[in-house]
């Protein structure tokens, strides 16, 4: 290096435009942050050594990774240098040289990789895999009883290890929604089981652990409800609601396309029906977790009352004398089963089994803790300091002469006020977010309540004078009742923020229209917009509306790619692997 040549260090020193600068300022001060998170993290600049230990997460709302972390944390007691890796940042070239291995993922969708690990799991299923006789592993595995592929994702990547020659050093661990427990037996267990395999030599890991975030799903923030109101019509066959949240002064931040845990409580009137079905008063005391609660309190903020468990499913069995029931579950579990099953909830099967004869500590023992329930934000921070906005869907239904209702959305739609408290916490969506090249086009599909952090991706675009293109697909039933935020968007589409945006409501004429079918008729400019380095975002339902639109896009590509079936689903991969094709669906 030349010794006398000036080495710029600040932006006014460097021969930039101001678009550049305003950029590099930006990254800097990013810089900054994130030093001074490591300090206010305990880092001061020094290495932690020990035996290397790669941790690998998958990851979709943010558990797996907080796990990931937790376990780096724990695994410097074991004399243990762990470095936590993103499934989606890890070549899988360098596999075979890591000795200690740890996997922590979720499960998504139907059975469904997360999508940060949906590449690496595609290389490391190929038949050239290296093998893997030096690595010793162990997997923990999140998911949800209520699906049929319970932690699928997790017993893929057992299996995939153990057959590419890998050694287990402890079993896998399957975590329900309530995973806290099991996740802490797993790290207790494997960490010092792992510690004993392989070479002893140390390494450093600079900054390898972090301590948790100051509010978590243990330790949930407290914020307030500032203000809501309805935003479909009155003729509208569903029921969204915008929601305004005072962070005050907790210090908490977030980007656009982060998601927010909300962590609720049951409606009084489920709570109300339960007791009613055990004949029970409320007042009872049952044990829950090691102390004595009251019961009607305990099942209004602690437990979880509409979701049949398997567990409670499997006590139903037991205690229920109907060979009808029998027979339905004795069956592989298929498309019969998941008929019957759907939309009950558990206050529908104790009144339809009464003689199970479940009391008030027998039903607690088989009820699952409540779970948070993850959204969208539908706003930058930039563009309303100290708040967060969601867009909720409230759900609600009529079945076997009950209505029912969703756990968070109706009662945050029906019983939360403004100036009450709600407890939440914050998790990063690393990829679901806004281009770092304030240029690069965005083209974003999201229908219904899937608008949501595409609010927020246009206003951080507007705070930040983006000049980049912005393409919104937009749709539901109808314009006239369920056209949500429409003076937002076409205002923006006024003022230039928003340079496309295009509408399918499907019931406003014979032929119903949906997003794909708007993308396939536009499909010439949205694949130029593609090869000018745009990036492609879709959020909503992930079990048809998600699907369809991958359909669409590849079908679009092939097209006016002029590209076969085959270079096209290689085209999709290469905008996976960019992260130019991402999803936020559920």
């Amino acid at each position: 290096m030349n010794q006398n040549k000036k080495t710029p260090l600040f932006p006014q020193d460097l021969p930039l435009d101001q678009g550049q600068r305003q950029w590099l300022e930006g990254y800097l001060a990013g810089l900054d942050a994130a030093y001074a998170a490591l300090r206010a993290n305990g880092f001061d600049g020094t290495s932690a050594s020990g035996k290397p230990l790669t941790i690998l997460y998958g990851s979709q709302t943010g558990n797996a990774e907080g796990l990931a972390w937790q376990c780096a944390e724990a695994a410097k007691a074991h004399d243990l240098a762990a470095s936590v890796v993103d499934m989606d940042d890890f070549d899988l070239a360098d596999l075979p040289s890591i000795e200690r291995l740890l996997v922590i993922t979720s499960t998504y969708g139907e059975g469904e990789m997360p999508d940060n690990g949906e590449t690496l799991w595609q290389a490391i299923q190929s038949d050239d895999a290296p093998a893997l006789e030096q690595t010793f592993f162990s997997v923990l595995a999140l998911g949800d009883t209520a699906y049929e592929h319970f932690c699928l994702a997790g017993k893929q990547w057992d299996a995939r290890l153990a057959a590419l020659g890998g050694e287990r050093v402890s079993d896998r661990v399957d975590c329900d929604v309530d995973f806290d427990q099991a996740a802490e037996a797993w790290i207790e267990a494997v960490l010092p089981a792992i510690s004993e395999k392989g070479s002893q030599e140390t390494v450093s890991a600079a900054s390898a652990a972090q301590k948790p975030q100051g509010y978590n799903r243990s330790n949930p923030l407290e914020a307030s409800l500032k203000s809501k109101r309805v935003l479909s019509g009155a003729g509208s066959s569903k029921e969204i609601v915008h929601y305004e949240i005072d962070l005050a002064d907790s210090g908490e931040t977030y980007e656009a396309g982060d998601i927010l845990h909300l962590i609720p409580r049951n409606r009084q009137g489920l709570v109300d029906e339960l007791l009613a079905a055990i004949g029970a008063n409320g007042n009872e005391s049952v044990s829950w977790q090691g102390d004595n609660h009251e019961l009607a309190s305990l099942l209004r903020d602690q437990l979880d009352i509409r979701m049949p468990s398997s567990t409670f499913l499997q006590a139903l069995l037991i205690a229920a004398d109907d060979d009808d029931l029998h027979q339905r579950f004795a069956q592989e579990k298929g498309t019969e089963l998941d008929d019957f099953l759907y939309g009950k909830d558990i206050v529908d099967f104790l009144h339809a089994y009464p003689d199970a004869g479940f009391d008030a500590q027998s039903l607690v023992d088989v009820l699952k803790p409540i779970a948070p329930r993850a959204y969208s934000i539908s706003s930058s921070h930039n563009q309303h300091p100290g708040e967060v906005h969601l867009t909720i869907g409230s759900v609600r239904y009529e079945h076997n002469a009950r209505m029912h209702h969703g756990v968070a959305s109706t009662w945050l739609a029906d019983e939360v006020s403004a100036g009450d408290t709600l407890r939440c916490y914050f998790a990063a969506n690393k990829h679901f977010s806004v281009p770092a090249d304030d240029s690069a086009p965005m083209i974003m599909v999201g229908p219904g309540t899937g608008i949501a952090p595409f609010r927020a991706f246009l206003e951080e675009r507007g705070v930040r004078e983006a000049e980049g293109d912005n393409w919104l697909f937009f749709g539901d039933r109808t314009r006239e009742h369920d056209y949500i935020y429409a003076d937002t968007l076409e205002s923006w589409q006024q003022n230039g923020l928003l340079t496309r945006l295009d509408l399918a409501f499907s019931r406003d004429q014979a032929e119903k229209v949906y997003v794909q079918d708007l993308m396939r008729k536009e499909g010439a400019e949205l694949f130029a917009w593609l090869e000018r380095g745009g990036y492609f975002f879709v959020c909503g339902d992930a079990l048809r509306m998600a699907k369809d639109v991958d359909h669409a896009l590849h079908d679009i590509i092939a097209e006016h790619g002029k590209m076969s079936a085959d270079d096209a689903a290689d085209y999709v991969a290469a905008l996976k692997q960019a992260k130019r094709y991402v999803r936020d669906v559920y």
